[in-house]
C-alpha cells in the first residue's frame, strides 16, 4: 500500500474520530412545548424562550421546540392585530416563566393573551354633560357617519379637557374643575361611572387644560388660569391626593413664556412644547429646563402671524409640528422650522372649509394619518382624518377629508388620544 493511501485512510480515521466526539459530547435534548391560546385567528403571539447558551426562539402560535436540556426563560410580549388606524392589543399570561427541560423528556408552558381593555379605540373627553371621557372602535372610524360611543366613562366634575394614557394603559384625564383622574386600564372595558384609581388635586394651581407625559413617565400638566406647568413624577402618580408638583414651570419674560397653556407636547428628543392661547405663541422648553421649578426662558418662540388662538398640538413621524387654530385653521411647521425663535411661514396651512370652524384637538393614528377634532361652533363636535398630511403644502388648503365622524363627544373635541398610542411616531408615553 502507497504512503499516499495510508496517509488518506489516517486523515479519514482521524475525521471520524472528532466527528464521533463532538456527537458524545453534543449536549443531550429535551422538547419545550409552548402552546398559545386567546388571540383571535390572524393573530400572532409574542413569546420569547430564552436559555443557555445563548438560546433565543421568538414564538408566534403553539410550538414544541427541541432544545438542549437545561433552564429556560419564557415571557409573553404584548400581541397587536395590526388594525392600520388603531391596533388592539393583547397581553399574555405565562403559565410557567422558568421551564426545566430534562433530556429526552417533554416540558411545558402555556401562555394565554386576553384583550387589553380601552386598546383599538380612540378616546375624547367629554366637556360638558355627565360623561368623562369615551371612545369609539376602530370598526368605526373606517367611513364616515355618525357611531355611537361604544365605551362612556362617567365622571365626578364633568368638565373634561384632556386625555392621554401612559405607558401601562391607563387612560389620564385633566378637567377644567383643577383635577387629574387616573382611570385603570380594567376599567376601559366598558362603560359604567368607575371610581378613578387616583385623583391628583391641582386646585390650589387653578384648572388643567393639558396633561401629557414624557419619557421617563413624568406626567405634566398645563394649567390654563395661573400660566404654569406642573410635573408629577411617577410616585406621585401612584399616591394622588392634593400634590406638590415635583416641579412648577411659571411665566417669564415678554411676551411671556407661558401664557394660559393648552396643548403640550413632547418631541422625539424630549423637548416639551407649549401652545399659548393667550400671546399666539409656541414655546419649547429643553430637557435640562424640565427637572427643577424655575422661570426658564424658552429655547424656542414661534411667534408666526398664522398662529392665532392655538390649541391643539402634535408631532408626526418625521418630527414636524401640527397646530390647531381655535379660530379655523390647521398649520403645519417642518423641522427644520423649529431650532430658532421667529415668525416662519407654515409648511402648510389648512383652511377652516377643510378643518372646520374650531379645530381644537390633532393628533396621528397608526398609519400617520390626521385627525382633527372640531369644536363646530359649540355644536355637536366632529372628528376628521386626513391621509398623507406630510404631501399638503402651502396656504389656504382645502383638502377633503378621507373620514368625518358627526355627533363626536359633547360640543369639544379639545384633545384626541389613541390607545394604544402610535408606536411609530415621538409619543410622550415610556
Amino acid at each position: 500500500m502507497s504512503r499516499a493511501r495510508v496517509s488518506s485512510l489516517s486523515a479519514l480515521t482521524l475525521l471520524l474520530v472528532v466527528v464521533l466526539a463532538a456527537c458524545s459530547s453534543a449536549a443531550p435534548k429535551g422538547s419545550l412545548k409552548v402552546t398559545v391560546n386567546g388571540l383571535p385567528s390572524g393573530v400572532a403571539g409574542e413569546v420569547m424562550v430564552t436559555g443557555p447558551g445563548g438560546y433565543s426562539q421568538t414564538v408566534t402560535s403553539t410550538t414544541t421546540l427541541s432544545v438542549p436540556a437545561g433552564s429556560y426563560s419564557v415571557t409573553a410580549g404584548a400581541a397587536s392585530n395590526g388594525n392600520t388606524i388603531v391596533p388592539t392589543l393583547y397581553d399574555g399570561s405565562v403559565s410557567t416563566s422558568s421551564v426545566a427541560v430534562t433530556a429526552n423528556a417533554t416540558s411545558s408552558t402555556t401562555v394565554t393573551y386576553a384583550v387589553r381593555p380601552g386598546t383599538g379605540h380612540v378616546w375624547v373627553p367629554m366637556n360638558g354633560g355627565s360623561l368623562e371621557a369615551e371612545s369609539y372602535p376602530a370598526s368605526a372610524l373606517k367611513a364616515s357617519g355618525s357611531p355611537a360611543p361604544d365605551v362612556t366613562l362617567a365622571g365626578t366634575n364633568n368638565q373634561a379637557e384632556s386625555v392621554a394614557f401612559d405607558g401601562s394603559g391607563n387612560l389620564w384625564v385633566g378637567d377644567g374643575a383643577g383635577y387629574v383622574y387616573r382611570y385603570d386600564a380594567s376599567d376601559l372595558a366598558s362603560s359604567g361611572t368607575p371610581a378613578p384609581a387616583v385623583t391628583i388635586d391641582a386646585t390650589a394651581y387653578g384648572f388643567v387644560n393639558g396633561v401629557a407625559f414624557d419619557a421617563s413617565g413624568n406626567l405634566w400638566a398645563a394649567d390654563g388660569s395661573s400660566s404654569q406647568l406642573l410635573m408629577y413624577t411617577p410616585a406621585q402618580q401612584s399616591t394622588g391626593g392634593a400634590l406638590t408638583p415635583q416641579v412648577v414651570l411659571s411665566a417669564t419674560g415678554s411676551p411671556a413664556s407661558i401664557a394660559h397653556p393648552v396643548g403640550i407636547a413632547f418631541d422625539a428628543a424630549g423637548d416639551l412644547w407649549v401652545a399659548n392661547l393667550n400671546n399666539n405663541t409656541i414655546v419649547e422648553f429643553a430637557p435640562a429646563q424640565l427637572t427643577a421649578t424655575a422661570s426658564p426662558a424658552p429655547t424656542v418662540t414661534l411667534s408666526s402671524t398664522s398662529i392665532s388662538s392655538p390649541f391643539g398640538i402634535a408631532f408626526d413621524a418625521s418630527g414636524n409640528l401640527w397646530v390647531g387654530n381655535d379660530v379655523g385653521t390647521v398649520l403645519r411647521f417642518d423641522a427644520g422650522q423649529l431650532t430658532t425663535t421667529g415668525g416662519p411661514t407654515p409648511a402648510a396651512s389648512l383652511a377652516s372649509s377643510a378643518v372646520g370652524s374650531n379645530p381644537d384637538g390633532v393628533t396621528f393614528d397608526a398609519s400617520g394619518a390626521l385627525w382633527v377634532g372640531d369644536y363646530n361652533g359649540g355644536g355637536s363636535a366632529i372628528l376628521r382624518r386626513f391621509t398623507n398630511p406630510d404631501a399638503l403644502t402651502g396656504s389656504g388648503l382645502t383638502p377633503a377629508p378621507d373620514v368625518t365622524l358627526s355627533s363626536v363627544g359633547a360640543t369639544d373635541v379639545p384633545e384626541v388620544a389613541f390607545d394604544p398610542p402610535p408606536a411609530n411616531l415621538p409619543i410622550q408615553t415610556p
